[in-house]
């Protein structure tokens, strides 16, 4: 995974936002798990505009078919058990950009999340079912539509994709 934490000078490289779906935009420096640097999902789009539809997403490539990977990432929201459901999916994909699969699905639940003015985050972590034999890359996919973008937005950091030990 490329820039898992968010801290490349260019908060988003490696990362791809879709375009139909563009509520992503750079946390404020309080709203972090670790560094200096994070994202959010459901608040506004890069131009400032309300956006509560978000995805981001980045597609892994070297994955070995016929393993496990383990999907790790830190999540807030803004006030107390206020977020928005937000949908994660790792998606298997074989060299023709052919989706041969879902590895994964997390579902954090709406009004779960603790808020980030005490700090607190939430450790999220799931391993995929065997990639198929004719896998190339794996999606990870953070997908959230909050209909109040003010308080049911969220903070993603410290994403982590690797292969999964003793699986």
């Amino acid at each position: 995974m490329i820039n898992g934490g968010f801290e490349n000078s260019q908060t988003f490289f490696g990362w791809q936002i879709d375009p139909n779906n563009d509520g992503v935009n750079q946390a404020d420096p309080d709203e972090v798990h670790s560094g200096v640097k994070a994202a959010r999902l459901g608040f506004q789009d890069l131009q400032g505009n309300p956006e509560g539809n978000g995805i981001l997403f980045q597609d892994v490539s070297g994955i070995c078919p016929e393993k496990h990977y383990e999907l790790q990432f830190e999540m807030n929201g803004e006030e107390p058990k206020t977020n928005a459901p937000v949908d994660v999916r790792v998606i298997w994909f074989d060299k023709n950009n052919n989706i041969l699969g879902l590895g994964l699905h997390i579902t954090v639940t709406a009004l779960s999340l603790p808020d980030d003015t005490i700090g607190a985050w939430t450790t999220f972590q799931g391993v995929t079912n065997t990639a198929p034999p004719q896998t190339q890359f794996a999606r990870v996919q953070f997908e959230i539509h909050a209909t109040n973008p003010v308080t049911q937005h969220v903070h993603l950091d410290d994403v982590s994709f690797k292969l999964a030990a003793n699986v």
